[in-house]
């Protein structure tokens, strides 16, 4: 069944090691899928380059980047800031999204199955390890150390932080009462949509914390802990969070092997002082490879940017997401989940697998079937959709002294996306084939004429995902990025004109939640951890696509699909509808016979 987030309306009772009151008021590669994190919607240019941009494929640096400046004294006598790097492309659009109030936060949550030794220890004593697995992993990741300073220029720049307060940056909740899951379920889900919403802290706390916080739910002495890691995207994107996820997962486990030596060197109370020597931190997409753009590409693209508005009423593109128009205020986020088990999973990998796809391609070709049924031909004779794509392996390899040890273990932004179009004639042969009688509130099933036209979308998505990974960052929308000058009056331009993508898939791929072989405890001793599930979910991104759907899976625990929209421009009846479409018919297909 799909999980509603309610609002959150009960206080929760705080634990004695810096836990919060919960209310109703905001603050904020596998076969199953190459993509990964949070979306990069295609911004407005605005910033007409010059030609010798043709020209112009960007310098490749295989390198990554250390401190640019070291401290030095104001006129006060006071310590500045060491300024580490600039923000790159990424980073900097992410940041102009959210001073725009366009975006918020991102969370993964993981739930984590404590060892038999340790369930039955006292608060204190768990949190005591899970501190310590915290400040492990903190420490192999360097942009989860760093602040922020001139947020409000067009040159933000990450700095390096003297020390961190964890309680800032970790909150508990224990829940009292039955241990039978519903409360804690149902806790879990009103959190999740809470911190979807909440804001950082204002520019000025930025220079002094990094924008990222952990929150941690526990039912009275339950075997399991929800940990819940809500991030600002300028900080880190989705497959950063997924790597910070199974590196505290190893964490735990190396500290349960070494049998409960949980002393940090740096770790005073709530207070980690950082090494004084400046981190390494990952260097941008942009500079460690080319982007490439050819001159018909990069033609096509200012034609689309700057071509006259009145030529619009001649050329109307049908496959814009018009019917969903693109509204800044009042902010506010919608997320659903649903969760297959690991059978039903397993099952929808073989049939993917029969019919050439992913599940990435199977979430694509679903949403077109479920806009096709939901929205008339008039409102939506077509469809664009975009899938969000990880480039870590399209890397350079990392130092041989970086702390995150690979490239493909990088916590940063890495990501770009991969427009799809669906035209007119495509979308009309779907809906040729849905019952006659069906109207946008109709459930139905799929009939083996759909699914044959399902399965010929899929493949072609997965088909074009492969293409653009074998192409790297040649055309990618990145390399336009490079072009802009000033990302605030970008993003503010692109908030008033037609939305581009109807939905977007990003999956965040699989959690692998067996310790590896170096950080495994003996089984027979009851000190293994292990994960049970994970959730992904975005706030709503309000100029990119109406509904952002977000795969994740655990390996051999099965999968959680989310996704989220803009109270403000989709209905929720809308939004729900085509959520039950998704598990209705992922479901139906997961047991067909192969």
């Amino acid at each position: 069944m799909v999980i509603p987030v309610q609002e959150v309306g009960r206080v929760y009772r705080q634990g004695d090691g810096g836990g919060e009151h919960i209310n109703g008021s905001p603050n904020r590669a596998s076969s199953q899928g190459e993509c990964l994190q949070r979306p990069s919607s295609i911004p407005s240019l605005r910033t007409k380059p010059s030609i010798s941009v043709l020209l112009t494929t960007g310098a490749t640096h295989f390198s990554f980047i250390s401190a640019s400046k070291m401290a030095n004294k104001d006129k006060s006598g006071k310590d500045q800031a060491v300024v580490l790097r600039k923000f790159g492309i990424n980073e900097t659009y992410q940041l102009a999204m959210y001073l725009l109030d366009q975006y918020r936060s991102t969370v993964l949550s993981c739930r984590y199955v404590l060892p038999p030794r340790l369930a039955a220890e006292s608060r204190s004593q768990i949190e005591k390890v899970i501190k310590a697995a915290v400040v492990d992993t903190v420490l192999r990741h360097p942009m989860m150390q760093v602040g922020m300073i001139d947020g409000t220029s067009k040159t933000p720049s990450w700095i390096q932080l003297p020390s961190l307060d964890l309680a800032q940056l970790i909150h508990w909740v224990y829940l009292d009462g039955a241990t039978d899951g519903k409360d804690f379920d149902q806790t879990v889900q009103d959190t999740f949509g809470l911190q979807l919403d909440e804001r950082f802290p204002d520019l000025d706390t930025w220079a002094t914390l990094p924008g990222w916080k952990l929150t941690i739910i526990r039912q009275a002495d339950a075997p399991t802990l929800e940990v819940m890691l809500a991030f600002n995207h300028p900080q880190f994107d989705g497959a950063g969070a997924k790597v910070w996820h199974e590196d505290f997962f190893d964490a735990l486990n190396a500290a349960s092997a070494n049998k409960g030596t949980y002393e940090r060197v740096g770790l005073d109370g709530d207070i980690l002082t950082l090494p004084d020597e400046p981190p390494m931190l990952p260097a941008p997409l942009e500079t460690l490879r080319s982007l490439p753009l050819d001159p018909k590409f990069f033609i096509k693209s200012l034609w689309e940017e700057f071509r006259p508005q009145f030529l619009n009423r001649f050329s109307r593109d049908a496959t814009l997401a018009s019917w969903c128009p693109i509204r800044d205020t009042p902010y506010k986020t919608q997320f659903r989940a649903f969760f297959l088990d690991n059978a039903s999973l397993s099952a929808l990998l073989a049939v993917c697998r029969k019919n050439k796809t992913t599940i990435t391609g199977l979430l694509q070709g679903l949403s077109l079937v479920a806009f096709s049924l939901r929205l008339d031909a008039k409102s939506a004779p077509g469809f664009q959709s975009s899938t969000v794509v990880d480039h870590r392996r399209n890397l350079p390899d990392a130092p041989p002294n970086a702390p995150w040890g690979s490239s493909s273990k990088a916590v940063g932004n890495f990501v770009t996306q991969l427009l799809h179009r669906f035209e007119t004639e495509a979308v009309s042969r779907i809906r040729s084939k849905l019952p006659p009688a069906c109207d946008g509130s109709t459930s139905i099933d799929l009939s083996a004429e759909l699914q044959d036209e399902l399965w010929a979308v899929c493949a072609q998505n997965r088909r074009e995902i492969a293409a653009k990974v074998q192409d790297g960052l040649r055309n990618d929308v990145v390399g336009l990025f490079q072009y802009v000058t000033d990302w605030k009056k970008t993003m503010s331009d692109m908030a008033s004109r037609t939305r581009q993508f109807s939905w977007l898939v990003t999956n965040v791929g699989v959690l692998d939640g067996a310790a590896s072989p170096e950080h495994a405890a003996p089984d027979d001793e009851g000190w293994r951890w292990s994960m049970e599930r994970a959730q992904f979910g975005l706030s709503a991104e309000i100029p990119a696509a109406a509904i952002e759907i977000s795969p994740v899976s655990v390996k051999g625990k099965g999968m959680c699909v989310g996704a989220d929209w803009p109270d403000n421009a989709v209905d929720a009846a809308f939004g729900l509808r085509i959520m039950e479409d998704l598990e209705r018919w992922m479901r139906q297909l997961a047991a067909l016979p192969l």
